[in-house]
């Protein structure tokens, strides 16, 4: 194959031929070769130089797969071959390659070390899954179909991020996450090393670091921010842990030859707490004391005294030896600046620079710590706080709040990584944040002229582990949705397309399989969460296609396991129970559950029937909604709507509404319920949307198939403090909309 330029960065996307194999993410150019396989054998030898990252790659991946040892050889030969070749310069763009296969041989040209790792990447997803196996699996064949690929990426700066001081995980783990990264082609990954939680790295110059600050007493695997404290004489359990400078080395290295960059976060002037709690008087003077024995004071440096300067400065020295990155992360959010207000040395500073606030005080400081940087050869990145009071000249922007902060960066001329909560946060739950929507993400504002854009490097998502303590749990949070960042922080924005995506992601399930990691299921689709029926109905899910293993139910609420019925088709109920529905892949992991509560129900119109709900009235403080039944009303009413009219204060109370509801037509009716704060909706006793707990106004949707007639309704809600809403809403069978559920609510009562 005779390696031409490549413009890739300008190229869309081809059209998926039909027998492509499915690729994440997906290659600029991918066209299927019209001959017959390439078949890896003993006899294939290796052709690369012998300090070539990705050539190691590969000869690691087939020995320990396919027992494969792969001689090297300096030319090929007719038994078979797989040769690298350096691309004349200027010709691949940076980190892309190209891969040619036929039935002789598999010929690679790549850019740099990166691009001979990404096409071992893309090799590695045209071979068997089984390659992923620990040990050889015993296949024989391991062929490569015949291609021809052109790749490179879109953004230099594909970027994952994960935190390890809410939740320490050992250095092995922090391999396989890098192998998870370089899967994907994403290239960064962000550590962070430091915040509230814990200290998680080695500091030879001050060891109270992680004598002190990486160990943590009471707050284990669950997470509450106001009950840290890192006191061992409290009894409670001790928790944590850090990485010694060889782990780190070695991680680096390891990172390093699978073209992992990793970004280590130092977090600062805030988030530091353990650093307060290992040396005190880095902390700003005149403050108040921690409610907690073992709590810091504080969790933000002093920025007024010299002494926090030196300390940064010592410890940014050691993170400097260990990680060859050219970006060091300082943080820089959510700086609780109300310590600085308080203190007089930050006051005094203030003055002493002609500062006119705190705001331009936090600016000071991430100035001379850009400065510092700078005079190592380093770069400064930070959370878009860093912009408050002005930039730093140096400073890279990780846009999170958003993408305004890294639209007006990169309007005055500073580098950007877009890392929105909107898109980025893999903390969110896999429903509220779905691949699907990650699929949208584009870190190119239309805002930005193309002079602009260009200060965009790519963008990144981020796994805050306050409520993720294992790394099972890691695996859950990150798969899939990562294959959707990897694609499109990769792959050219145009030719884009979801479903296309979509189809070619339900690859990657066995591979993952092989690999052991967790990852998150989506719960069966099903018409209906709720059933009233008269003499018997049938239940059903709507068959999804290309997920990994297969569904599985209980009729008895329990969450199903490999163990559990299949589902092959409508399951017929005659009385009341649970049936609970899950996708159980090969490995057995069970995914999320869907159940479908169902009840025998007379539909039987009640006497003496008037339009209008019941409405109680209660007061007191709740998190959720009360019991009801224990409760006496202060006040009773007939209301036509459901809404809060019937309150008699504006916190602190809660409503209780019954009556009935007018099926006038058997089949799914769909309601909507919207409150803050919050509220169930139950019909002839079966819950159909819950909407509980302290939250804003938040709208939850439910279903529930219906026989002709007249149904028990409730709603119940309560009200904590401040903002306050309540509606209900429905949609009957075939109505094209949804409306006000009141003129279907009939209310026993004269």
């Amino acid at each position: 194959m005779n390696v031409c330029p490549l413009l890739l960065a300008l190229l869309p996307t081809t059209p998926a031929q039909p027998g492509a194999p499915a690729i994440l993410p997906k290659p600029v150019h991918l066209a299927v070769g019209a001959g017959s396989p390439f078949e890896i054998t003993r006899n294939t030898v290796l052709v690369a130089p012998s300090d070539l990252e990705g050539a190691r790659l590969l000869q690691t991946m087939l020995a320990t797969g396919a027992g494969l040892h792969l001689p090297t050889a300096h030319r090929t030969n007719s038994h078979g071959w797989i040769r690298f070749q350096k691309a004349p310069a200027g010709t691949i763009k940076a980190e892309g390659y190209t891969l040619h296969v036929t039935h002789d041989g598999i010929a690679v040209h790549y850019a740099d070390q990166g691009g001979s790792v990404n096409a071992v990447e893309t090799l590695r997803q045209l071979l068997p899954p089984a390659i992923e196996a620990s040990h050889p699996s015993g296949t024989s064949h391991w062929t490569v179909p015949a291609v021809d690929v052109e790749d490179a990426p879109r953004f230099p700066w594909r970027g994952m991020h994960l935190d390890v001081s809410r939740h320490f995980f050992p250095a092995a783990f922090i391999k396989k996450y890098i192998d998870y990264l370089a899967l994907m082609k994403m290239n960064v990954f962000h550590w962070h090393l430091v915040d509230d939680g814990g200290w998680r790295l080695q500091i030879d110059k001050y060891p109270k670091l992680t004598e002190v600050g990486a160990w943590r007493y009471g707050i284990t695997t669950d997470w509450d921010q106001s009950r840290l404290r890192f006191d061992p004489s409290s009894g409670l359990p001790k928790y944590g842990g850090f990485y010694t400078k060889a782990e780190v080395r070695d991680i680096v290295k390891y990172a390093a030859a699978r073209n992992v960059t990793i970004v280590p976060e130092i977090e600062m002037p805030g988030h530091a707490m353990p650093v307060f709690a290992a040396y005190p008087e880095l902390g700003c003077k005149n403050q108040p004391k921690a409610d907690l024995t073992g709590q810091p004071d504080t969790n933000v440096y002093c920025a007024g005294s010299e002494s926090t300067y030196r300390f940064i400065e010592n410890v940014l020295d050691e993170v400097m030896a260990l990680f060859p990155s050219k970006w060091i992360h300082i943080g820089g959010d959510e700086v609780d600046k109300r310590f600085w207000k308080a203190c007089p040395v930050c006051q005094d500073r203030i003055k002493k620079e002609g500062l006119k606030n705190e705001e331009e005080l936090q600016s000071y400081f991430v100035r001379r710590i850009d400065k510092y940087l700078a005079s190592k050869g380093r770069r400064l990145i930070g959370w878009d706080e860093i912009l408050e009071g002005g930039l730093a000249k140096g400073a890279t922007v990780m846009s999170w709040r958003g993408i305004d902060g890294g639209i007006a960066a990169a309007k005055a001329g500073h580098d950007v990584v877009m890392s929105p909560t909107s898109h980025a946060y893999f903390d969110a739950s896999n429903t509220s944040q779905t691949t699907e929507h990650v699929y949208t993400f584009d870190p190119v504002p239309p805002a930005l002229n193309a002079t602009e854009a260009k200060h965009v490097l790519g963008g990144q998502a981020n796994v805050w582990t306050e409520w993720i303590p294992t790394t099972q749990r890691v695996e859950y949070m990150i798969f899939p949705r990562i294959a959707a960042m990897s694609e499109v922080l990769w792959s050219p924005k145009e030719g884009r397309d979801v479903n296309e995506f979509l189809s070619r992601l339900s690859s990657i399930y066995e591979r993952l399989d092989r690999l052991g990691a967790n990852y998150y299921l989506p719960a069966p689709r099903v018409k209906t969460n709720a059933l009233l029926f008269i003499d018997h109905a049938q239940v059903s899910v709507i068959e999804e296609k290309k997920m990994p293993g297969s569904i599985r139910y209980t009729l008895d609420g329990s969450a199903p396991t490999a163990k559990s019925k299949l589902y092959a088709g409508p399951i017929t109920i005659d009385r009341k129970g649970t049936v609970t529905f899950a996708f159980v892949n090969q490995a057995g992991h069970a995914g999320s559950t869907t159940t479908v509560e169902c009840a025998p129900s007379d539909p039987g119109v009640p006497s003496n029937l008037i339009r209008g709900w019941n409405v109680a009235y209660y007061e007191g403080s709740w998190t959720q909604t009360p019991d009801y039944s224990k409760l006496t009303p202060i006040k009773e009413a007939v209301s036509t709507t459901v809404d809060l009219a019937q309150r008699a204060r504006e916190d602190n109370f809660a409503l209780h509404f019954a009556g009935y509801f007018k099926a006038g037509t058997e089949g799914l009716y769909r309601f909507a319920l919207t409150s803050d704060d919050g509220s169930w909706l139950k019909i002839g006793g079966l819950s159909v949307v819950n909407n509980d707990g302290t939250h804003p106004p938040t709208t939850r949707e439910g279903s529930i198939w219906l026989p002709r007639g007249f149904f028990p309704i409730e709603v119940g809600y309560f009200q904590a403090a401040e903002a306050k809403s309540l509606s209900l809403s429905v949609q009957a069978p075939g109505a094209n909309s949804i409306g006000p559920a009141d003129p279907f609510i009939l209310h026993a009562g004269s």
